[in-house]
């Protein structure tokens, strides 16, 4: 029975490395590629992300081609099926939190059932590979305490500091964090001038991104006076460098009013409607 799933998972991965080799997996459709990030499936932000990089992709089949010949000879199986447990186990989570089709899912746990079937007659010298008898620690009880406390430690500062990172350092929120879709401009002459979407970024303070009618995106520095409804926007973000505009804002629901002196163009009202970030 153990030989039959030995080269029964060999042969379902080998068929899946050289997939991968030969191209007819992590290819993406155009139709997917010509969609907004947000409008794509899970399923698809996977394929497109393991496809991105073609090393990556081949070493991916190469560990899954290696791992699988190394299963069909009896003294290379417990290292093939450790090579294969752990890239299956990432494979099945990926498949289940990204959305990935019923039957490819389902054939990953399988395989990665199979991969831990044939584990399981070395569990007892995995677990002693893996995790060790030790000497009683030097210094005593005392010194045993001071060691967990320094892991406490590692974790309360390591677990502290990215949360201010994220939630202090990275954000300044704004009134009008979110994203605005230029619906006129006054006067109408200056349209082609100025951006037709403006993402005032909740992730990344004082973060503004410009987008063009013609497609192209631009990094730029905004900062917004919620009590006197003034904004000013600069080149750089966070050195700022040259104005952009500077001028005062009208907020009502998802309803924009910019009304500003814009470098090189002139006084110009914009009237935007958006998606605000709550």
């Amino acid at each position: 029975m153990r030989s039959i799933v030995r080269y029964g998972v060999a042969l379902f991965l080998l068929l899946y490395g050289f997939a991968k080799i030969n191209g007819s997996q992590f290819t993406i459709l155009d139709s997917e590629l010509d969609k907004p990030a947000g409008m794509v499936s899970g399923f698809w932000l996977t394929w497109y992300y393991f496809g991105f990089s073609p090393f990556y992709g081949n070493f991916l089949a190469l560990v899954e081609i290696v791992g699988a010949l190394l299963l069909t000879f009896r003294r290379t199986t417990l290292l093939g099926a450790c090579m294969l447990a752990a890239v299956m186990g990432n494979i099945v989570m990926i498949d289940i939190c990204y959305g990935v089709d019923a039957s490819g899912t389902l054939a990953a746990i399988v395989l990665f059932g199979a991969t831990l079937y044939l584990l399981a007659p070395h569990a007892k010298e995995l677990i002693a590979f893996f995790l060790p008898k030790t000497e009683g620690a030097a210094g005593g009880k005392a010194w045993g305490m001071s060691r967990w406390a320094v892991r406490g430690a590692m974790v309360a500062l390591t677990c502290g500091f990215t949360y201010w990172v994220a939630n202090f350092n990275n954000r300044d929120p704004t009134p009008l964090d979110g994203t605005w879709d230029v619906v006129r401009v006054e006067p109408a002459n200056f349209a082609p001038a100025l951006p037709v979407t403006l993402f005032f970024e909740h992730n990344r303070a004082h973060m503004a991104v410009f987008k063009s009618a013609g497609g192209e995106y631009k990094q730029h520095h905004f900062e917004v006076d919620p009590v006197q409804h003034k904004i000013r926007s600069a080149q750089n973000w966070l050195t700022k460098g040259p104005e952009i505009f500077d001028g005062t804002y009208m907020l009502a629901g998802n309803e924009l009013t910019v009304d500003a002196d814009w470098q090189g163009v002139g006084k110009v009202v914009l009237e935007m409607r958006g998606r605000r970030v709550r």
